[in-house]
């Protein structure tokens, strides 16, 4: 059977969401900032003053009457739009409780796909499509403004960047993260917000001493970085960084690899989000540690608003986060690794994860002695990234 050709299939991907009009045409970030001064009055654009929704506003800017904005009011209320025992939707543990013969085909759906064949038993599915983070949404409005220079200047472009991890089944069940990004700020911002369990993964020999310390993370030994984007490579040039897009356009000449032409090199430390050209909804890359890839998709361009956060320090700041999968110790099976191993003789799984007591009691005698062959690693749980 032939191998399928990925890069292939990735590009075939790419054309068709370009014909459909998932990909919007290039798109220069200042300009955009500068087109939106044009048509937008400065009393428009400045977020510090918020428009009062009075009936009256209302009736004048929609050309009715005030009896006519009370009922659209009342209709539209939020708390109109329940139904019969939405509420207690929440607190449903099967879907023996989903109304039956109410000849709505997606409850009938519901039912079916709601039956779980390993419990042998009807529950409730949660939904595949990603959730509102409410508790990371709340947090923007309780960061406020530190001091008159850490308030957001206006006309600012406000994006919408989406950082995607690996797809992994055990570990992820959500693999992106959104970010609200200034169009002011430089592209570093976004680098060092960036979550990644790689970057904080502790250094050392830890096999014959698994109490070595673990204040050297791998970010402070490899730290270099770069974005591709629309043919250019920003780097992260910040001392002790190295270009990686040097050694990548090298080795490409050498082994007589294609790629993209007129290729640039940049420092991410001296670019703006303003100053780049980009299509929304195209994937383009993040690399660090050598080969781990992130895809970034700028999902949305928009300017800063009164219900935005004003603090600039706050930027960028995440409004989702990776739902996880967490897994617990090989051998209690009740609390979360803090340790893996490769090619253990003690274990029959290659890697396996165990918790600190249970690594320490099986592999070490009272003397602290190695038993058995292995090695071993500390665990970062990716449950504890920041955001």
């Amino acid at each position: 059977m032939p191998k399928l050709n990925l890069i292939g299939q990735q590009r075939e991907l790419i054309t068709l969401a370009e014909e459909h009009g998932y990909i919007s045409p290039l798109v220069h970030i200042g300009q955009f900032e500068s087109d939106c001064k044009l048509l937008l009055s400065e009393e428009d654009m400045d977020p510090t003053k918020k428009e009062e929704f009075s009936v009256e506003n209302l009736s004048k800017a929609m050309k009715v009457d005030e009896e006519t904005v009370e009922e659209l009011e009342q209709v539209c209320s939020p708390s109109s739009l329940y139904c019969a025992r939405e509420s207690e939707v929440i607190n449903w543990d099967s879907s023996e409780l989903i109304p039956k013969n109410t000849g709505l085909v997606t409850l009938e759906h519901w039912r079916k796909s709601a039956y779980h064949p390993e419990k042998g038993k009807p529950v409730l599915l949660r939904s595949k499509y990603n959730e509102i983070d409410c508790e990371l949404r709340a947090r923007l409005e309780t960061i406020k403004v530190k001091s008159p220079e850490d308030q957001v200047s206006y006309p600012n472009v406000v994006l919408t960047v989406c950082v995607n991890f690996s797809k992994n089944i055990r570990d992820y069940k959500n693999c992106s993260v959104d970010f609200y990004a200034l169009g002011s700020q430089k592209l570093t911002k976004l680098r060092d917000k960036i979550p990644c369990d790689f970057d904080l993964q502790p250094i050392g020999h830890f096999t014959d001493n698994p109490n070595h310390p673990t204040d050297i993370k791998l970010k402070d030994v490899c730290p270099s970085s770069f974005f591709l984007i629309e043919n250019t490579f920003f780097n992260d040039t910040r001392p002790p960084c190295i270009e990686l897009s040097k050694n990548i356009l090298k080795w490409a000449k050498e082994n007589e690899t294609s790629v993209p032409e007129n290729c640039n090199e940049l420092s991410m430390g001296d670019c703006t989000f303003n100053d780049l050209k980009l299509r929304l909804g195209y994937p383009y890359l993040y690399c660090h540690q050598g080969n781990c890839e992130h895809l970034v998709v700028f999902k949305d361009i928009r300017l800063l608003n009164s219900s935005d956060c004003q603090s600039r320090s706050a930027y960028p700041i995440a409004v989702s986060r990776a739902k996880f999968r967490t897994f617990p110790c090989k051998l209690c099976n009740l609390y979360l690794p803090k340790w893996v191993t490769r090619n253990d003789s003690l274990s029959t799984d290659d890697p396996t994860f165990f918790c600190d007591n249970c690594f320490k009691k099986l592999h070490y005698d009272r003397q602290g002695n190695k038993i058995g062959d292995f090695i071993a690693f500390p665990h970062v749980n990716i449950c504890t990234l920041e955001y």
